[in-house]
């Protein structure tokens, strides 16, 4: 009865580890557009807000999940043509001050041709 006790909390910490990663914190990165645009990603404790770095004005909205190595994200509202049924899920590692961004899946190619491989420095 420890054993799984001690599991169950092993694996909460964990997941937790994974999420305080993220949470509260901002990176920037330069999508790939039609032309390229700077913007920052902001994480919450449970959304992820896509903002111009240079105005400040919202891309995306979404909310996100952080579990291990994997981000799970769901739009809310945004100009992507991702409706928000979907989830994409992607693997996320920290180092240091860069946070890279690898697709496993996701059905809105609109949100994974631009974030699918991509590298975001911290910022603030």
């Amino acid at each position: 009865m420890k054993r799984i006790f001690y599991l169950l909390i092993g694996i909460f910490l964990t997941a937790l580890s994974a999420h305080a990663q993220l949470a509260n914190t901002k990176w920037k990165a330069t999508l790939q557009l039609d032309q390229p645009l700077d913007v920052i990603f902001n994480f919450g404790a449970d959304t992820l807000d896509v903002t111009n770095a240079e105005d400040h004005s919202d891309i995306e909205a979404m909310k996100y999940t952080a579990q291990d190595t994997v981000l799970s994200i769901e739009k809310l509202y945004g100009n992507s043509q991702c409706d928000t049924s979907g989830v994409g899920k992607y693997s996320f590692k920290v180092d240091g001050d860069t946070l890279s961004l690898k697709l496993i899946s996701d059905y809105c190619t609109d949100r994974s041709d631009v974030i699918g491989d991509i590298k975001l420095e911290k910022t603030e």
